[in-house]
This record gives C-alpha cells, structure tokens and sequence, in this order.
C-alpha cells in the first residue's frame, strides 16, 4: 500500500471516527433530555399526589402554590387569580413570606386578561412572567395561574406547566366541587333545623290564642337561643287610631303607647312595605303584611352583622305569623265589645252576670254591690235629645270610674241603671265605696257643670257566701228607698241647672 492510499484511509477512518462521536453526542444529549424528561414527569407525578390528599380550596391552593415556587417549578411571585360568582377574578391567592394569603384582585394586566379571552398561556413580551388558565371538564375556568421567572420563561417551561396544569385540573375541579357541596350540605342542615324550629315556634304563636301571650312568645322567639337569637326584639303594632311598641324586660311584656312615628327607618318600612337593614348592618326593621297592610313592623338589634341566611328565615317567620297578631288582636277586640258597655267603656250586663257567676263559685266573700240609678235621663232626653242623654250617662259613669277601685268590677247594666261589684276588703269596702260616691257626687255637682248628675245610689255586702243575686236585690231595694227620698229633688236640680245654661252646647264626648 504506497503513501497515497494510506492517507486515504487515515482520512476515512477520522471521517467514520468523527461520525461516530458525533453521533455518540447526539445519543448523549437525547439521553439527557430523556432523563430530563423523566425526571420532569417524575416531579409532576409527585407534585400531583400531594394535592389529591387536599380537603379544602385553601389546603389546595396553599399546596399548589408551593409547588410552583420551591417544590419543583422554581418560579417567583406566584398567584392565584379566582373568579367570583359573576366570572371576574376578585380574588388573588399568593404566597407572602412563604405563608398563604387572600386579598382582593386588582384589575388584571393585558397578558393575564389575553390568557383569559383565549384560554391558553400567555408571557409577557420579556418572557419573565405568565398567566396560565386553569380550564374545567365544562371548558370554564376555574383559576389562572400567576408565575415569574428572572432568568426567563421559555417554551419548554411552558410546555411543562400546562402538563402540570392538564394533569391536576381534573383534581381541583373535584375539591372545590366537594368543598362546595359539604357547604350546601351544612346550609341544608342549618336550613332543616331553622324549619323545623320555624315549625314549632310557629305553632306556638298560633296556638297561644291569647293576644298578649302571642306577644310575649313572638318577642322571646326573637331573642331566644331556641329562635332567632338576636340580642333584642321589639314589635311596632300599627292600628287606625294608635302605635304600640311592645318589648320584653326582664321577660316580662311591656307595651309602650307612641303617638307618633318618628324612626325614619320605620316609616321607610311602612312606606316600601320591605325590610330595611341599617348601615351598620346591625338594626334590621321587617314589615308584618297581612293581606297588603302592614300591621305591625318588627325590631331587631343584633351584637353581630346580620346575615342575609336569617333575614330570608325572619322573612319567612314573618309570612307564616303575619295573620297572628292581627287575629289575636282582633278577638280580643271583639272580646272587649263583647263585655263592654260601648258608649261609657265600663262592663255591660253579660260581664256583670259572669262576674257574679265567678265570685259564687270561687267564694271570694266578702262581697258587696252598690246599685246606682239615674234620676233625669229620660226628662232629659225627651227635652234636649239624646245626645244630651248620652252626655249625662258619659258624666256618671266617669264619675263612678273616678270614684270606685280600680280592683272593683263596675258596670252599666241598663239604660240608666250601673252597679259596682266589690270583693276586696272588709265587709264595709262597699258602703265605704257607696258613702265615698255619695260625696263626690254633691262635690261634683257643687262645680256647676254643664250637664249635672242626678243619681240614686244604694248597696249591700255580706262576709258570708250567700247567692249574690241576694246581695244584688238588697242594694237595688236601698236605691229605689234613696231615690224615694231624692229623686224628685235630684230630678228638679239637674232641670232647673240645664235651664240656666240655654246656650250651652250640649255634645257627645
């Protein structure tokens, strides 16, 4: 082999020697990017389990990002961007001196809206941050991801955090799925104990039948552990002619005469025929509607804000007691018709029977009854009509009320005929009473009213139970003897008055 040949083959086989480290590179960097690549996926695999062990969106998201900064990704300044019910992103997770933290999202910059409009990762032009949307199995989006990096973000980082972003999507859709059905599984159990307390303080609103005791039940379901819990409740009561407020002290019932509606808030109310809460989120005023009229305006003071879940409870603990009140106090009204003389407010007849009924069968001895008749009224009626005679009824009565106990039962049992029933006391209280009215009688007389007052007045007692019906007719005998002896008199003088005062306007009070 001559000189020329040998260096032909030297160069073919520095050639075939080349092309062989050449290739041996080539096999090594695949090597290495094989490597690279297991290693990236092992760290994905790795980075993936240790969110499924998650049970709340905080743990996650915590998680997740300390994943993306010291546990693999090695990025900067990560964040999380989370939209709200309205699909804007409100809200900003991120990780601030290594410790988990939320705040409010500002308006986000152009690369992160981009990422949001296309669905798809997004840099900044200087490749040293990206925004990378987090997509659910519906195509909605459940996250953006936040991430800096100095020393540049490129392809292949990208690549592998959408690996990342793909392989755990599926997971956090499900806890943020769990978390939010745990949440309305616990809004369902507080829902179902508030029904079914609803359900038994309603109940016992409607079944106290008494208007005062379902004044009393409403207001402690306010404030009771047991019912609403609030620090304090008030009932407003509207009606035609007056406003109540009724408020529990002590747990006893107080009622409070207003004259006027001052609060503007309780006019609001009244007004827009809906609830009104307080700046301060603290003072809630709620409507009673009762067929399309408010009757009554409820009060709540709270320690704490009142949340819109007892609000929508309140409401509808209003909707189901509304006819509560208004009934109750409407019976009772009736109730009050039903025993009351309409013209003087004293008892009529049916109560002064039930009375005695009572009285005889509770043997509440001693007992008295003092029986007083007009002297005039018909003389009177037929002269100057009967609104003059209604005015003189007003006068005697008044004067009764003025005079006897405030313990003492006393009634207009006829046109112009009243009795007075009393049991407190000794055996003398009623002729005390009797002697007592006798004088205010002269004293008031002695005033010269407007319309004078004639009456004949007698009354019995006895210490012994006896049928009252017998102390009844006692008194009655001793009143038609006083009037016997004063009635012609009495009659002349309540003439002869009203005839010096011709033009005295005689009126119904």
């Amino acid at each position: 082999m001559d000189e020329q040949q040998t260096r032909q083959l030297i160069a073919e086989l520095s050639a075939k020697l080349e092309a062989l480290q050449s290739e041996n590179n080539r096999l090594k960097g695949t090597q290495q990017k094989i490597a690279e690549v297991n290693n990236n996926y092992l760290m994905l695999h790795y980075l993936t389990s240790n969110i499924q062990g998650c049970h709340s969106t905080d743990e996650l998201w915590e998680t997740y990002l300390h994943n993306l900064s010291d546990c693999g990704f090695n990025y900067e300044n990560v964040a999380v961007l989370l939209p709200d019910d309205n699909d804007r992103f409100s809200a900003k997770l991120s990780l601030a001196d290594g410790k988990f933290a939320r705040e409010a999202a500002v308006v986000p910059d152009g690369y992160i809206c981009q990422a949001i409009e296309v669905k798809a990762s997004v840099t900044t032009p200087d490749n040293l941050k990206a925004a990378v949307p987090i997509i659910g199995k519906a195509g909605g989006l459940k996250a953006i991801l936040l991430a800096e990096k100095p020393a540049g973000i490129f392809f292949e980082d990208i690549q592998l955090l959408d690996v990342y972003v793909r392989q755990t999507a599926a997971i956090i859709e499900n806890i943020m799925l769990n978390e939010k059905l745990r949440h309305f599984q616990e809004l369902l159990g507080r829902q179902l104990d508030q029904f079914v307390m609803l359900h038994y303080v309603t109940k016992a609103i409607h079944d106290a039948g008494n208007y005062y005791d379902v004044l009393a039940k409403y207001l402690q379901t306010l404030s009771s552990s047991l019912g609403f819990d609030f620090r304090e409740g008030a009932l407003y009561i509207l009606s035609e002619c007056e406003m109540q407020r009724a408020s529990l002290q002590n747990g006893e019932l107080k009622l409070g005469d207003l004259t006027a509606i001052t609060d503007p808030l309780i006019a609001k109310v009244i007004a827009s025929k809906q609830y009104v809460l307080a700046e301060n989120q603290r003072r809630l005023l709620m409507p009673l509607n009762c067929f399309g009229n408010i009757t009554a305006v409820i009060e709540i003071n709270n320690d704490s804000e009142i949340i819109l879940e007892k609000i929508q409870m309140l409401e509808i603990f209003a909707m189901q007691t509304s006819s509560a009140i208004d009934n109750t106090r409407l019976k009772l009204h009736l109730e009050y018709l039903s025993f009351h003389d309409q013209l003087t407010s004293l008892y009529n007849r049916a109560y002064f029977e039930k009375e005695i009924q009572r009285i005889e069968k509770a043997q509440r001895f001693p007992a008295g009854i003092i029986v007083c008749d007009l002297d005039g009224l018909k003389m009177i009626n037929d002269n100057w009509g009967h609104d003059a005679g209604d005015q003189f009824i007003l006068a005697a009565a008044r004067l009764i009320k003025e005079t006897v106990p405030a313990n003492a039962v006393a009634a207009r049992i006829g046109g112009d005929e009243f009795a007075v029933i009393v049991t407190e006391g000794p055996v003398n209280a009623a002729g005390e009473t009797g002697e007592r009215l006798k004088n205010a009688l002269a004293g008031y007389n002695a005033g010269l009213p407007d319309i004078p007052v004639g009456m004949s007045i007698g009354w019995a007692a006895s210490a012994k139970p006896v049928r009252i019906l017998e102390i009844f007719k006692e008194a009655d005998s001793r009143m038609y003897h006083d009037k016997e002896l004063h009635g012609k008199s009495s009659r002349e003088y309540v003439l002869k008055a009203i005839q010096q005062r011709p033009a005295a306007k005689i009126r119904l009070e």
